[in-house]
């Protein structure tokens, strides 16, 4: 009898577990919906500026040492032992520069793109909230990570339509959800996204 009455209990626990955890839910692409914000445009043009004037001093540096190079290579068989080994020096010091600054530069393009792009993130992240709360959703899956094979429609609310709208992005593509599988339809001819 006890025995019963623990089953019964147990079952009637797991149900209640169960149930708790279904909940409506919501789900967009983040990053496609990221990339269609207008300011995201201006931000990536913005740092591609930025990497412009990178790319032009990495070039006159390479310029520089190849100059340095050759000069060194034309007049290596008519210097002295010690100046070839100094200018040897020169050079790999210069190369070891070159591939520091590259190096920096790297880090600070990524740096510059993640400053410009917070704001960003934090609007759209505000933007998804707003929507979950009128729509009395629970949570929202990132469908642009393709890590979700299959989004049950009953159970899960598109909102990228109401996201864009609360951004002001015009509606250039709707998500729609074939066989359970999250698929990008353009509106109209256009394949920009």
């Amino acid at each position: 009898m006890k025995v019963r009455i623990l089953l019964a209990l147990f079952l009637s626990n797991a149900f209640l577990m169960l149930s708790a955890q279904e909940g409506k839910f919501g789900y967009i692409d983040f990053n496609g919906t990221l990339k269609r914000m207008p300011d995201y445009i201006a931000a990536e043009v913005n740092l591609h500026n930025i990497q412009s004037e990178y790319q032009d001093e990495l070039e006159r540096s390479k310029r520089e040492f190849e100059r340095q190079y050759i000069e060194f290579m034309l007049e290596q068989d008519h210097l002295s032992a010690s100046i070839v080994a100094k200018r040897q020096k020169e050079l790999q010091l210069l190369m070891d520069n070159n591939a520091q600054f590259r190096d920096n530069v790297q880090m600070e393009l990524e740096s510059k793109r993640e400053e410009m792009l917070l704001p960003l993130k934090k609007r759209l992240l505000e933007a998804v909230s707003e929507v979950c709360k009128e729509q009395n959703l629970d949570y929202v899956v990132d469908t642009g990570k393709g890590t979700y094979l299959y989004i049950n429609q009953e159970k899960g609310v598109d909102i990228s339509q109401m996201v864009y709208q609360r951004l002001g992005i015009e509606k250039k593509t709707e998500t729609v959800v074939e066989g359970g599988q999250p698929v990008l339809n353009a509106d109209n001819n256009d394949n920009n996204k």
